[in-house]
C-alpha cells in the first residue's frame, strides 16, 4: 500500500510541475524542454520567436504549484 502512495505522490508532483510550466509559458511558445528543438527548426525556416509577457498572477501561481510539488515530493 505504501508503494501506491509513493507512486501517487510522484504522479501528483509531476502533474503540478507540468501545470506550473504551462502557466508560465507564453501563448505561442513551446515549453522550455522543447525550445531548443523548436529554435533549430525555426532558424532553418528563417523565423523568429514571438515575445509575449506572462501575467504576474500566473507566475505566482506557478511558484506556489512548484513549492507544493516540492513539499509532496519531500514528504
Amino acid at each position: 500500500m505504501a508503494e501506491r502512495a509513493e507512486l501517487a505522490a510522484i504522479v501528483v508532483t509531476m502533474g503540478l510541475v507540468l501545470v506550473a510550466a504551462a502557466l508560465v509559458t507564453p501563448k505561442g511558445r513551446v515549453p522550455l524542454a522543447l525550445r531548443g528543438i523548436n529554435r533549430i527548426l525555426r532558424r532553418d525556416q528563417g523565423a523568429t520567436t514571438p515575445t509575449e509577457k506572462v501575467a504576474l498572477w500566473r507566475k505566482l501561481l506557478a511558484v506556489v504549484l512548484v513549492l507544493l510539488a516540492f513539499l509532496i515530493a519531500v514528504a
